[in-house]
């Protein structure tokens, strides 16, 4: 059952104010992406771009008084939360409810790839963030794809030394974020349960693997847990699918820890599964893995509150970057003028983007950065945009080099009753990663490599590609990923956000930060409301159905070229506190859930 929880009265008392059938909500996530529109050749946009504001959409809103848990799969909220009511720390629930999510979400994340965390402790007001992000093998070079995106997309050539599992390990084991009142087997004991009984296919689950069908037939290692052998097809909405193997392979990690994995008695076999692929991972590839700890990237916000973010490979500089400019910039309601500022936030943030990489293996971009997390800077540029217009040029906004697109990703917060929180994401890239499966272990391969620059490669814009993310061994491709958390003048947690879906995941975080904190919409208002987004490449401003079309209208009037993307787009988990109660959604464009007490 999907359960949602939550405590109207103090002392803790768990009340259980709504159950609803996962079948329903499976049902009406089905029937609202079944209705969401598409393009039709003849008549245009079908349907039509509203006139007037939608509905609300079924996703519920969690309201709670002590902690809680969003999460993309289901019932990874519910395992998280379960965690912080044994008094596990905000960390061991984000585990908990990554392993999980691993299962429940196997088209975007699981311990194949690797993650961004953003940490908030109350107590101590101090912010952690881990970079437990896939790196490129010893053995990887500049030009090991040789031009050929399918090299880098699909196969064992494709994978990068996952971090996933080495993180969640260093995240335990961490004395200031431990709890002392859960075991590691604690953490994982509820995934192997789904994977030994079986996670039921929910909707969007199922579009996913019909959209991936021909492609997963023709990848074995994968057909092996995503086809049903009674039909010979993909497994449909209600399906159960079991993962023998990552059970078996869960319970050798409660044992071993994560060593077990990147030093011992998983690694030969691990190794070798991607090396038959045509991998060239090595299992001193796997020994030398390391997380990294760094300070947050963070900005001042009007309305007295502190954003802290990810900072390189992740996206911070380019969210800070966005807010900045837009911190005096933008009234608090949106119409035409706001939504054309914000717009041209993004693509002076996104030029910026192109000449981003790895700082362990890039020194020349520091009076970049610098700049990027200026309010200064950041007025300068608001000086440079023009109400009545837009420019067409990317270089006008500072772009000379071309990234790659990301893609993927899973996106999970966690709201402890200290005040400590959480907000983190994870991926394999594309979906279902390079497609295969580790045979020995369970695990879904990453396609991380994909997220480097390739060179000599000019991409459809005639752009060339940016030397800082090109391959070198044991770097980190850039990301879009940004988990984030905002606190306000008094130390308390505020907003605690993060979305999935490649380079729309850092316009969908900036979009849902500002229309909690600025246009006074609630949280579920603020990840329902319709989105932009704009990344210089293509030239075009893009936005979802539910744009009024006034403003469609009127951004077109201002010289913005649009398209319509596709619904689910990106997709956001956000927990806020306000007045004294927690408030949380999960983004009804995915269909997940939220938990709390």
């Amino acid at each position: 059952m999907f359960v949602k929880s939550f405590s109207m009265k103090r002392p803790r008392v768990l009340v259980v104010c709504s159950v609803v059938l996962l079948a329903l909500l499976a049902l009406a996530v089905g029937l609202y992406f079944g209705l969401r529109p598409t393009l039709d050749d003849d008549t245009g946009l079908n349907p039509r771009n509203p006139t007037s504001p939608l509905p609300p959409s079924d996703s519920p809103m969690g309201v709670f008084w002590d902690a809680s848990v969003a999460t993309n799969g289901y019932p990874c909220a519910i395992i998280g939360r379960n965690i912080l009511m044994k008094n596990g720390s905000a960390t061991e629930a984000a585990i908990a409810a990554l392993f999980c999510e691993g299962v429940a979400c196997p088209q975007s994340m699981g311990l194949g790839g690797g993650f961004f965390m953003t940490i908030y402790k109350r107590a101590t007001g101090k912010v952690y963030t881990l970079d437990s992000r896939e790196v490129a093998p010893a053995a990887a070079t500049e030009n090991m794809f040789h031009g050929d995106s399918n090299l880098s997309q699909r196969g064992g050539l494709a994978v990068a030394v996952p971090g996933e599992l080495k993180g969640y390990q260093v995240l335990f084991d961490h004395p200031e974020l431990k709890s002392g009142n859960v075991d590691w087997r604690d953490l994982i004991e509820p995934t192997i349960k789904l994977c030994e009984e079986g996670l039921e296919v929910t909707p969007y689950l199922a579009n996913v693997l019909q959209s991936q069908e021909e492609s997963i037939k023709n990848r074995q290692t994968l057909g092996d847990i995503l086809i049903n052998n009674a039909t010979q097809k993909v497994w449909q909405i209600g399906d159960k699918i079991r993962r023998p193997r990552l059970a078996k392979t869960l319970r050798t990690i409660i044992s071993e820890g994560a060593e077990a994995l990147y030093n011992g008695s998983l690694t030969k076999d691990f190794v070798k599964d991607i090396q038959d692929l045509g991998g060239i991972i090595t299992e001193e590839d796997m020994a030398n893995y390391s997380v990294k700890w760094s300070d947050p990237v963070s900005a001042q916000l009007r309305g007295n509150f502190t954003l802290h973010t990810m900072p390189l490979p992740g996206s911070g500089d380019v969210l800070v970057f966005m807010l900045n400019i837009l911190n005096t910039f933008v009234p608090a309601t949106t119409d035409v003028l706001t939504y054309h500022r914000i717009a041209e936030s993004m693509k002076y943030a996104y030029g910026r983007r192109t000449e981003l990489g790895d700082t362990d293996f890039v020194h020349n971009i520091g009076d970049l950065l610098k700049n990027m997390t200026s309010p200064t800077y950041a007025a300068q540029i608001r000086s440079q945009i023009s109400d009545t217009r837009t420019w067409n040029d990317a270089s006008h906004y500072g772009a000379v080099l071309a990234q790659p697109e990301d893609h993927g990703t899973a996106n999970l917060c966690v709201l402890a009753p200290n005040g400590d929180a959480v907000a983190v994401t994870s991926t394999i890239n594309l979906l279902f990663g390079a497609q295969e499966q580790s045979l020995s272990t369970g695990i879904i391969l990453n396609d991380e490599m994909d997220d480097f620059s390739a060179p000599n490669i000019t991409n459809a814009f005639g752009i060339p590609p940016s030397p800082n993310n090109f391959i070198q061994p044991g770097k980190r491709p850039l990301s879009s990923m940004v988990p984030s958390i905002v606190v306000d003048g008094e130390g308390d947690v505020r907003l605690v956000v993060g979305a999935a879906g490649g380079t729309k995941i850092t316009t969908a975080t900036a979009q849902v930060a500002m229309n909690n904190l600025w246009f006074n919409k609630t949280i579920k208002e603020a990840v329902d409301a319709s989105r932009i987004h704009h990344q210089l490449f293509p030239m075009s401003l893009q936005y979802e159905y539910g744009l009024l079309e006034e403003y469609v209208k009127g951004l077109e009037a201002i010289g913005h070229f649009t398209t319509r993307f596709a619904p689910g787009g990106s997709t956001v988990t956000a927990i806020s506190k306000e007045g004294g109660r927690i408030y949380s959604n999960s983004d009804f464009r995915r269909g997940g859930i939220v938990a709390g007490f």
